[in-house]
């Protein structure tokens, strides 16, 4: 069955986000009174600006932000989307990859007639003028 995809219940849904996410000791807390306690419980959240996904063992539920409101997501499709919206690239933090830049041929012409071994430094006065590349030996 190649191509078809399988409808997943809201309950599945939670338990993928819950692969997601990573424990938090002591996040949540409660207050009484003036007095504020904290609660002993191992939270695991999910967030970004419109969705939030709360994990408190036995229980998960899903929400959508709304007008400074918390309102839990019980559809199928809303559940979905909190998934696509919540989603965290696996596997290492990658940088951003570095955007080409055209270079003009004038530019491209002077770099080129750089001697090997030299390279562009600049004096005290500003003035550009050709600089000995420093050799490195490795390490005994």
């Amino acid at each position: 069955m190649i191509g078809v995809t399988v409808a997943k219940s809201v309950e599945q849904i939670k338990s993928s986000l819950k692969l997601r996410t990573e424990p938090k000791a002591n996040s949540l807390t409660l207050r009484i009174g003036v007095k504020k306690y904290v609660l002993p419980f191992e939270a695991r959240m999910i967030q970004n600006d419109d969705m939030l996904f709360v994990h408190i063992p036995p229980a998960a539920e899903i929400f959508k932000i709304a007008g400074g409101k918390l309102n839990v997501v019980d559809s199928v499709d809303g559940a979905t989307a909190a998934a696509k919206a919540l989603r965290r690239p696996r596997g290492p933090k990658r940088k951003s990859a570095q955007k080409s830049v055209e270079m003009s041929g004038e530019v491209a012409k002077a770099l080129a007639a750089i001697p090997a071994g030299y390279k562009i430094g600049y004096d005290a006065k500003g003035n550009a003028r050709l600089v000995r590349m420093r050799t490195r030996r490795k390490k005994k």
